[in-house]
């Protein structure tokens, strides 16, 4: 055998190596196959079957302001403005003949006087001659029934607008129309009183607007004003409306009897008065049962009543919303049906002889609201506004008469 080209590899028997080769690779496929299946057989029958879980969601919650104490503003000391009315002084000037003498009959003949001489530096030169009598009659600058009461040509209202007070008003009592001041108004909120529905939000801006555009009153819509604060003392005019039930607290309730009996004023607007006997009405009579006990009962205001009089002329209350209905949408717009009789008069809380809330079952929340065709139902609402700040007793009647001393 010729050795020459052999190897180390002649020796290799290539077939038996194919054999063992193939057996060895089938070994290990049905290897990893049994270990695979058993793996993803114990997988499958070990998993518990758990639901998944609920997608997060995330709640907003307001809680309203609560307090743990009363309120109290910090005091700051203002400077005292001291009020004066710069009055001139005009020096009389009379010019006269330098000799005047009359001659007149009596029962005992002539007069004897004497003449005289006045001077514009008022220097007097008496000769002997006769009397020349002449009279002055001095007049006022205004007359009688044009006069201001003085308190209108003193106090500066422009000045007390300060923050401290939420309205204070002058009206002329020769002129009606002819009013000046300030005034913020508001919708009023309680604990479970949140007046949040779309007439709410525009009624009290467009009374804004009608205060600016046909009076002399300067009008701003103010922030909300929660029955329960020591902010409502400042307040002369409260506006409440709702249109579903709602229930004060004991603290609420007493301090809105007290803001009545010191006297403020309140407009009740039920906010729902198509229907019957609603939530909504029966909720706003209670509140003044609850803060005024026995004194609390509504009465019809006769439609003489000097609200109807106070800046424009009524013969009753206009018709508000209580002839409407909201359309298919559930929204007051502006397809409406008429489906009763209006309420021909409005009611009210009276103490002595002071008118201190109305209760409307009218629904002007709506009215107001509009953009346009509610013209008498924004007077009447200036009406309201002008009366409850000019009537004697009220809260800024008491500041203007303060001021007035």
């Amino acid at each position: 055998m010729n050795t020459r080209f052999s190897s180390p590899s002649d020796s290799i028997n290539l077939g038996h190596l194919i054999r063992d080769t193939s057996r060895y690779t089938v070994f290990g496929l049905l290897f990893a196959l049994i270990l695979g299946g058993g793996l993803t057989l114990y997988m499958v029958l070990s998993q518990d079957k758990k639901e998944a879980p609920p997608p997060a969601i995330t709640r907003l919650i307001i809680r309203k302001p609560r307090s743990s104490k009363a309120f109290v503003m910090k005091k700051q000391r203002i400077q005292p403005r001291a009020m004066t009315k710069k009055m001139t002084s005009l020096t009389p000037r009379v010019q006269m003949p330098a000799t005047q003498s009359i001659a007149g009959m009596s029962s005992i003949g002539n007069v004897a006087t004497f003449d005289y001489n006045v001077s514009p530096d008022v220097k007097l030169d008496l000769n002997a001659g006769d009397i020349d009598l002449s009279a002055a009659v001095i007049a006022g600058t205004k007359e009688p029934e044009k006069r201001i009461a003085m308190r209108e040509e003193l106090i500066d209202l422009k000045a007390l607008d300060t923050g401290k007070y939420k309205g204070l008003i002058i009206q002329d009592p020769s002129d009606r129309r002819s009013v000046k001041g300030f005034i913020y108004l508001g919708t009023a909120w309680a604990n479970d009183l949140e007046p949040t529905f779309d007439s709410a939000a525009k009624a009290i801006p467009n009374l804004v607007d009608a205060l600016n555009q046909q009076t002399g009153i300067s009008a701003q819509v103010d922030a909300h004003l929660f029955v329960d604060s020591q902010e409502l003392f400042r307040t002369p005019f409260v506006y409440l409306t709702s249109q579903q039930a709602f229930e004060l607290t004991e603290r609420e309730i007493e301090n809105l009897g007290e803001y009545l009996r010191r006297g403020g004023f309140i407009f009740a607007d039920n906010a729902n008065p198509t229907a019957e006997y609603s939530q909504a009405e029966a909720s706003l009579r209670k509140v003044f049962r609850d803060a005024l006990r026995s004194q609390g009962v509504l009465q019809v205001i006769p439609n003489n009543h000097p609200i109807y009089h106070t800046f424009y002329d009524f013969d009753g209350p206009p018709v508000g919303s209580e002839l409407e209905i909201p359309d298919a949408g559930g929204q007051r717009g502006l397809e409406r049906v008429v489906i009763a009789q209006p309420s021909y008069n409005l009611e009210g809380v009276f103490l002595g002889d002071r008118l201190v809330a109305i209760y409307s079952d009218k629904g002007y929340v709506h009215t107001w609201a509009r953009n346009f065709g509610n013209e008498p139902q924004l007077r009447f609402g200036i009406n309201a506004v002008v009366f409850a700040l000019t009537q004697q007793g009220s809260i800024a009647q008491q500041q203007i008469d303060f001021f007035s001393q």
